[in-house]
């Protein structure tokens, strides 16, 4: 074999900043490509937490290509960030549901679909995906 193995979680040996992201990751919807690996100043595990927004029932996805590069502190902020800007209130009364449900019927949310990252891609520190 060539390479580090894609499918181990820390490549760096005595280094647990860095990891292969795709085996960390462990939300459905989130979509990681083979060697894209995420550095982090404190622990890996805040990678999903810097994911913003990512509601089940608005079920976009963010999908990271191959051989990307993602530094500490990268935020992504999903579909569930967004609110109704054309109607009585911008409040999202149908998710809290008990008789708000329908709330809003007729009214859709915006929604700027999933969150693509190609292959090859390096997203720096403290940087923000809208």
């Amino acid at each position: 074999m060539i390479g580090p193995d894609k499918d181990i979680k820390f490549p760096l040996e005595n280094y647990d900043r860095l990891c292969f992201l795709k085996n960390v990751v462990k939300n459905p919807n989130i979509i990681v490509g083979d060697y894209t690996y995420y550095d982090d100043f404190e622990n890996i595990e805040n990678f999903e937490k810097n994911v913003k927004y990512h509601f089940n029932f608005v079920d976009d996805k963010l999908i990271i290509g191959k051989f990307c590069m993602i530094a500490s502190d990268v935020k992504f902020i999903m579909n569930g960030a967004n609110h109704l800007t054309d109607s009585l209130s911008t409040y999202p009364f149908a998710i809290f549901g008990k008789g708000w449900e329908n709330a809003m019927d007729g009214k859709n949310y915006p929604k700027k679909g999933n969150i693509n990252i190609g292959n090859d891609v390096w997203i720096g520190y403290n940087a923000e995906i809208i």
